[in-house]
């Protein structure tokens, strides 16, 4: 008997590799993700740093200046902040989007292969039952033969 061909295995391949894309694609979104977090990290840390060096450790008292300079570079990083979190919203948009193409491309793969799979079960199942026909022929011949 000939041997098992699946004549979709280039959609099969295309299949895989588009899910493979979109693996790829999510753990982009997902360094970018993180690389934001810290980002926002890194500036919460810089407004305490700020307010901890203004803290009069220095001796000297505040003058006004001084507290428009602190107010204004708190301020500066709270902004900073803020459009941080905006980008991360858009980043958590993107990784959503990403896995749903994810799930998606894995679906597709899925079907083709479990299509594969029933028929290699189908082309084992005709090939069991052609030897079991020759196997059957082979004894009835030979006990004719006697």
């Amino acid at each position: 008997m000939k041997k098992f061909s699946f004549n979709l295995d280039p959609l099969l391949a295309l299949r895989e590799r588009d899910e493979q894309n979109a693996r790829n694609a999510l753990s982009e979104v997902n360094a970018q993700v993180e690389r934001i977090n810290q980002h926002i990290a890194k500036l919460e840390d810089s407004v305490t740093g700020t307010y901890a060096s203004w803290d009069g450790q220095s001796g000297r008292r505040f003058s006004p200046m001084d507290r428009m300079g602190l107010s204004h570079q708190v301020a500066d990083l709270k902004r900073q902040a803020d459009e941080a979190r905006k980008l991360m919203q858009k980043a958590q948009e993107r990784r959503s989007k990403a896995m749903q193409a994810l799930q998606e491309a894995t679906r597709n793969r899925k079907i083709v292969t479990n299509l594969k799979e029933k028929r290699f079960k189908e082309y084992t199942a005709e090939v069991e039952k052609q030897e079991a026909t020759e196997i059957e022929d082979i004894y009835n011949a030979r006990r004719s033969a006697i």
